[in-house]
């Protein structure tokens, strides 16, 4: 390696082939640069036809100091002149692999440069590197983060600020681009949990097969647009309720079932730690009724509440219900 002071005017900030970091935020890079100046040298590459000089390590550092008004970096050099693209980006890859693991989105970028740019098989990418990266080395593991990295980047923010998971990225990807780029602008506007994600894609998918349309078509309904526009809905609230207008499409006759259980067990004044559950699907006219106390006397209560419970007409109600 060749060390020397380079003008960034001599660098090629446009080509990104060699990046890995998914995050270009600046702010705690410049405060260290700021502190302490620069400790580690960047890593470029020269070009065979003497032009600007590629980045292959410290795409955060060199932006950073560009920001700053800086005129030049410290930076490394591989010795030869010219080295190939596997070589080069093994140095990317290494030097990260050393800092931290690598998250989802730079693991997917990654091997699609190393596929596209490095000209590497599937079976090199499963054996030798998808360990490397932390993941399994198998070919769906291979295919889904290829996939992965064609996300629309208004999902892939989502996803880095920790609002989409891996699974639900994964099957946003598996759809066009065109449409990724339709349901985004919805999911930027609701918050689900992990386990609400998974229903919700699912639902679009059983919606869109059902009607004959697609899930973004789904998702830009009249009545989910509403939802996720109104202003006086904080995200998790649009979301159960994006959520609830889905399920509602999807199964009404479950839907009207459980809005008239819960509207009948509200009659009941049952205490809030006793649980009365129906039947899943409203199949049988079977309930579960659960509670948990902490003393004799909490169970004596609770039993006299549900004894109660028991001589009020309003039971008989909840056992109709289907």
């Amino acid at each position: 390696m060749v060390f020397k002071e380079v003008p960034l005017s001599e660098i090629n900030f446009e080509d990104e082939t060699f990046r890995i970091t998914e995050d270009l935020c600046l702010e705690p890079m410049v405060a260290s640069l700021q502190a302490v100046g620069q400790i580690h040298p960047v890593i470029l590459a020269e070009r065979r036809d003497s032009g600007p000089c590629r980045i292959v390590c410290g795409f955060r550092r060199l932006r950073a100091l560009r920001s700053m008004g800086r005129a030049a970096a410290a930076a490394g050099f591989p010795a030869g002149r010219g080295p190939d693209e596997l070589a080069l980006f093994l140095l990317a890859l290494w030097d990260k692999a050393a800092q931290r693991p690598f998250a989802p989105l730079e693991a997917a970028r990654a091997l699609s440069t190393l596929k596209q740019a490095c000209g590497q098989s599937d079976e090199v990418l499963i054996e030798r590197f998808l360990p490397l990266l932390g993941l399994p080395p198998h070919r769906n593991v291979l295919q889904a983060f290829l996939n992965l990295h064609m996300l629309h980047p208004e999902l892939r923010r989502l996803m880095k600020d920790g609002h989409l998971t891996l699974s639900s990225a994964e099957r946003l990807a598996d759809a066009s681009l065109a449409e990724q780029g339709m349901m985004a602008p919805v999911l930027c506007k609701i918050r689900l949990s992990a386990s609400l994600q998974r229903e919700v894609l699912e639902l679009c998918d059983d919606l869109a097969a059902i009607h004959g349309t697609t899930a973004a078509g789904i998702l830009n309904a009249d009545e989910i647009l509403a939802i996720a526009g109104d202003p006086d809905l904080s995200p998790y609230q649009k979301g159960e309720r994006v959520r609830r207008h889905l399920a509602r499409r999807r199964n009404p006759r479950l839907t009207r079932a459980q809005d008239a259980f819960f509207a009948e067990k509200k009659d009941l004044n049952l205490p809030g730690h006793v649980r009365l559950s129906p039947d899943p699907y409203f199949e049988s006219p079977r309930l579960e009724v659960s509670f948990k106390v902490a003393s004799a006397q909490a169970f004596r209560e609770t039993a006299e509440a549900l004894e109660r419970t028991a001589r009020t007409p309003a039971l008989e109600k909840l056992f109709e219900v289907r």
